[in-house]
């Protein structure tokens, strides 16, 4: 492989792992995990549209949280009375960790400490709550991570059907165009809700003749468009002049929607399409 064609190689791959990182994020949440064995529970207004159930161990127990398959945890901890700090131990595969979390705020009801979070290692099943605090209740959260894909504000249409792709030149600049005949459709598939724009071009002919084309939507005729015989003055393809550029619109395009263009003059019609999802 030469360098030319390596470096092609490699702008192309970190193309495709742009295109996907920009459709998508990751979101975290926590999730309160179950408790099925404890002394006494309390529910906590941690806002004003979250209540949750907070848990005291049984005494001289350690409470078990089943943390099956989770690869992250976080301990919270509220309190009936205004002590400074709170000590409990945690368990771990057998193994005991104490920590002493310090008072955060409180209200009326509950004082509330920071929170702890602990990475777990692969395979961990249980995890047990120890403590001597008569007036401490406890949550376990699991944190969930989610990888959500985003909504572009536009997104360049990918042919899976034409004739064959000829680049567009205006000085230095270049940009690549479908190219489809009366013989040879060009054919999108839509990845999401919103409305196609789309851009034509035509290599002339000598009787200087319109060219016509036929949009469909899942095998619907939706439009059709005749171009007259007008020249760019600048843009050109392989050197030679092409017609100016017409832009269409097609509307209420719907996610997976088939989007056809149909020559039906003698025309090489070029075209570039783009869809709008106004995100």
């Amino acid at each position: 492989m030469n360098r030319s064609l390596k470096i092609n190689v490699w702008l192309l791959a970190v193309l495709l792992i742009f295109s996907v990182c920009v459709e998508a994020k990751t979101v975290t949440h926590w999730k309160p995990l179950p408790v099925t064995k404890y002394k006494s529970r309390r529910v906590v207004n941690l806002d004003a549209k979250s209540k949750v159930f907070f848990y005291r161990p049984l005494r001289f127990e350690k409470m078990p949280v089943d943390v099956n398959g989770i690869a992250s945890v976080q301990i919270k901890t509220v309190s009936k009375v205004k002590d400074q700090s709170v000590k409990f131990t945690v368990y771990i595969d057998g193994k005991a960790t104490d920590y002493t979390v310090k008072l955060s705020a409180n209200n009326n009801n509950f004082s509330f400490y920071e929170s702890v979070n602990i990475p777990l290692a692969k395979g961990s099943k249980e995890i047990g709550i120890y403590t001597r605090n008569a007036n401490a209740y406890f949550r376990v959260y699991a944190k969930i991570v989610k990888v959500v894909k985003e909504i572009p504000k536009s997104v360049t249409l990918k042919a899976e059907s034409y004739k064959k792709i000829s680049v567009l030149t205006i000085d230095k600049s270049r940009k690549e165009y479908y190219l489809a005949d009366n013989s040879h459709s060009i054919k999108y598939t839509a990845k999401y809700n919103g409305t196609v724009i789309s851009w034509f071009r035509f290599l002339p002919m000598a009787n200087k003749s319109a060219a016509k084309i036929e949009i469909y939507v899942n095998n619907a005729l939706r439009d059709s468009y005749s171009f007259t015989h007008k020249l760019s003055g600048k843009y050109r393809v392989n050197g030679s002049r092409v017609s100016v550029g017409k832009k269409v619109m097609i509307k209420d395009i719907k996610k997976n929607d088939k989007i056809e263009i149909r020559v039906t003059s003698e025309h090489e019609v070029l075209n570039h399409s783009y869809l709008k999802t106004g995100k």
